[in-house]
């Protein structure tokens, strides 16, 4: 079995340098490249167990979703573990259904194994029940002032789509949006967007605002829509703060015989797709996912490196316009 000389001999570095690298410590990135070549070449395996009493915690990095059924998140749990995995972390996907029991069921099995830390994404009250001495990252919502929390800028992104949305020519917007006590930092902060633009710029709007959880907010959407669309559809643009709902509205106007983007504008927000090579896919608001995982990961090896508590303001990316099949090319 190769050891960790073997690396070193066959990479021609030192044997410390090596142990730096396995151990997450930076090296010279020309020494990095030799390192994992010979580690590749040899098969070594490093002593994940010893390394790991050494720190007195493991390399495991608990990431907790509410749902992993849509492109977004499909997307960002790809990234977020190949992110982790270049920094000697592994990952532990735990979906929670966005059910505060089984985060807060998550969150004690992280404390038990003396996991590394946490990064999250919830929408639930955790505040009463986060262990502070237990590194954890927060994205889109803020869940303490010592907790860094990462999200893409929701409200400016609605105001994006409305702006993209009148300069295509729509004048009379449709809003769509569901608001529970979870969706109010997300889906509330991308409707209070369009909203504010519209006032501003004079652009009439109205609002459907569903109060149910996804499984009833379906099947009324579909009664609201195809009702409006059977009389003749009022609306020339629609807003959707979640590329399903956008996508869904699509199919209901299509099946109705109106024409998207002709008749209709839709824009929705994610901007994730089904596959890389997706073709078809609405125009969206395109949430910066490479950004706001590397600023997770690179929060959460600060929290590890400093153990003092640190006051946090929220951390807001920049969003984007994605072009789609909804939406007119000027």
């Amino acid at each position: 079995m190769p050891t960790m000389n073997d690396v070193a001999k066959l990479a021609g570095v030192s044997r410390g340098t090596v142990s730096n690298y396995v151990n997450g410590v930076k090296v010279k990135e020309s020494s990095q490249k030799k390192i994992q070549s010979a580690i590749e070449q040899l098969n070594y395996i490093p002593n994940i167990m010893a390394r790991e009493l050494k720190m007195n915690r493991s390399n495991l990095v608990v990431f907790i979703i509410p749902s992993t059924r849509t492109p977004f998140f499909a997307e960002l749990t790809h990234k977020m573990q190949q992110a982790l995995r270049e920094e000697n972390f592994k990952m532990l996907l735990c979906n929670s259904n966005n059910e505060i029991k089984e985060e807060l069921e998550y969150i004690q099995m992280a404390k038990e194994q003396k996991v590394a830390g946490i990064i999250t994404i919830s929408y639930s009250d955790l505040a009463p029940y986060i262990m502070t001495e237990l590194p954890i990252v927060s994205i889109e919502k803020r869940l303490s002032e010592t907790i860094p929390c990462i999200s893409a800028d929701n409200y400016s992104g609605g105001k994006l789509a409305a702006q993209k949305l009148v300069e295509k020519g729509s004048k009379n917007l449709l809003v769509i949006t569901r608001s529970t006590y979870k969706t109010e930092v997300n889906y509330g902060q991308r409707v209070t967007g369009v909203i504010d633009y519209c006032e501003q710029e004079g652009v009439s709007y109205t609002l459907f605002d569903s109060r149910t959880h996804e499984e009833e907010f379906y099947p009324e959407l579909a009664d609201y829509i195809g009702g409006l669309a059977r009389k003749g559809f009022p609306y020339d643009g629609i807003f959707a703060v979640a590329d399903q709902y956008a996508d869904f509205c699509l199919n209901i106007l299509e099946s109705a015989k109106y024409e998207i983007p002709k008749d209709i504008q839709i824009i929705g927000f994610d901007g994730g797709r089904m596959y890389p090579e997706q073709q078809r896919f609405v125009s969206s608001i395109r949430q910066p996912i490479s950004e706001i995982v590397q600023q997770s990961v690179h929060s959460l090896q600060l929290i590890l490196q400093n153990k003092e508590k640190k006051v946090y303001q929220t951390q807001y990316l920049p969003v984007d316009y994605l072009e789609g099949i909804t939406t007119r090319r000027m």
